[in-house]
């Protein structure tokens, strides 16, 4: 059996199928999931740290931004930064092919992206104690439709900036019409007015959440999507709490090598 640090793989995982607690699945001997494999009824994350995986989700990220009418991103940032530490990109797989990616950016001496645009607004929250992080490049193919793709990505992206590099503030930035979607479904708030970001050549407003709050969140819904019907958010497609511990040993593992 392959280790983790070998396959970079961190899950997989059921499109959308409930799960139990406490699965015998989520123990740190199992780097991946042992779920049944039946076409496009299961997926992976793992870590990106290859050309191949950087070119391809850099493809899907480009493909999406222009599909709304957005100016091309930069590319992902190469992954010689996630080994400084200072990136982490994830990248979700159907059937080896690439339908999901979101990477984050943990706040240095040199800053973040996001400093260029809203620099008043992160300083406000440094001098308040925030450690901050920087997620970006979040895109899932149109055709998936699982909430449990995105929220995983989410998800573990948390637990590594939270649990793993002991970071405590997220901050994104989107676009107007997409607001309303990050408060209802991952409960982030505003905090700056609407400015014009040149690199896309779109308006955009600056959101963020505390990580102290999000986990109070994953505390009650987490690892429970028979509670969606009534709780109309992403939470409970994240992991339960028994689920995020053996998660955050994996991926403390794996951030040792």
């Amino acid at each position: 059996m392959h280790s983790l640090a070998q396959t970079n793989t961190i899950i997989g995982m059921p499109l959308d199928v409930p799960r139990k607690n406490n699965d015998a699945a989520f123990t740190q001997q199992t780097p991946v999931y042992p779920w049944p494999d039946k076409q496009n009824s299961s997926f992976k994350v793992k870590l990106v740290n290859s050309s191949n995986d950087l070119e391809s989700i850099s493809m899907l990220v480009n493909q999406r931004y222009s599909s709304r009418g957005y100016s091309n991103p930069a590319k992902p940032a190469n992954h010689e930064l996630r080994k400084t530490m200072n990136v982490l990109s994830l990248q979700a797989t159907i059937e080896n092919r690439t339908v999901g990616t979101l990477s984050v950016q943990f706040d240095s001496e040199e800053g973040l992206p996001l400093d260029s645009l809203y620099k008043f607004e992160l300083d406000s929250l440094r001098r308040k104690g925030a450690k901050l992080c920087q997620f970006t490049k979040l895109a899932v193919e149109k055709e998936v439709k699982s909430k449990s793709v995105l929220a995983s990505l989410f998800h573990i992206a948390e637990i590594w900036a939270f649990q793993v590099r002991h970071y405590n503030y997220i901050c994104i930035e989107v676009n107007p019409r997409h607001v309303a979607f990050y408060q209802r479904m991952l409960s982030f708030t505003i905090l700056s007015e609407v400015r014009e970001n040149q690199q896309i050549q779109a308006p955009s407003v600056l959101l963020g959440i505390d990580l102290n709050y999000l986990d109070t969140l994953v505390k009650q819904f987490g690892g429970k999507p028979e509670l969606a019907d009534k709780e109309r958010s992403f939470y409970p497609y994240f992991f339960s709490p028994e689920e995020e511990f053996s998660l955050a040993g994996r991926l403390r593992s794996m951030s040792e090598n």
